[in-house]
């Protein structure tokens, strides 16, 4: 069975409000020459979280601050390996010096795009998550670098009548109960997190879904972390 990729992006806008964009060089084996948001494989030896952080201090030597916003999927389209598309919105914490190491720089160009052009020239899967982040800073998210599952899923809060809190906090993402279960046990499986996968496992299966829709579901979830291929 193939292996699956696991890629983080990070999306970053300048005071005029357009998104930094790097074209890969025409020699690299996946996506050559296309316009990428600036990102890269997340290897086994790395978290998936510490993906962006590092290209963006590798390749632009800035240190960022990375708010996980967005996850899609998709195939890689030279060997039609599935892959697991992950945003997060970056904030410049402070610019280092020195240069990086053009020898291993897959990308040979930089440039600032406009949203609407960005979105028509990214692959497909970036260009949803690049209109998905829109969307949602439009409508008010911040994306902080401590999110965590509770938060993106918008878990509600039992509500107490004696509160004095008229109006709850919304959600920012909201998914049924039942899909979310499904969701949550993708992830652990994608992480190895042991116990953690034999509760979510249960939960899916207290919603609902059947044996084969769970077997299928920890089996993406593996193949999202089984491995890199050589670049």
């Amino acid at each position: 069975m193939s292996e699956s990729l696991i890629i983080g992006y990070g999306v970053a806008f300048d005071d005029a409000g357009r998104v930094l964009l790097l074209r890969r060089r025409s020699d690299q084996v996946l996506w050559p020459g296309q316009w990428w948001l600036p990102g890269d494989i997340t290897p086994l030896s790395e978290e998936p979280d510490d993906t962006v952080p590092r290209i963006f201090q590798h390749l632009l030597r800035q240190r960022v601050r990375a708010g996980y916003a967005h996850t899609v999927y998709g195939d890689e389209p030279s060997s039609g390996r599935h892959t697991v598309h992950n945003a997060y919105v970056v904030r410049v914490e402070e610019t280092l010096d020195g240069a990086p190491d053009d020898e291993s720089n897959p990308f040979d160009a930089m440039e600032w795009w406009h949203v609407p052009s960005a979105v028509a020239e990214l692959p497909e899967q970036q260009a949803e998550l690049l209109a998905t982040v829109i969307d949602r800073l439009e409508s008010g998210w911040t994306f902080e670098d401590d999110t965590d599952l509770d938060d993106l899923f918008g878990r509600a809060e039992i509500e107490d009548p004696n509160s004095q809190n008229e109006t709850p906090a919304p959600s920012p993402l909201r998914l049924t109960p039942r899909v979310e279960a499904l969701v949550r046990l993708a992830l652990s499986a994608a992480l190895d997190t042991g116990a953690a996968l034999e509760r979510d496992l249960q939960a899916a299966r207290d919603q609902g879904w059947s044996p084969t829709e769970l077997e299928r579901t920890v089996e993406l979830g593996q193949q999202a972390s089984a491995g890199r291929p050589p670049a």
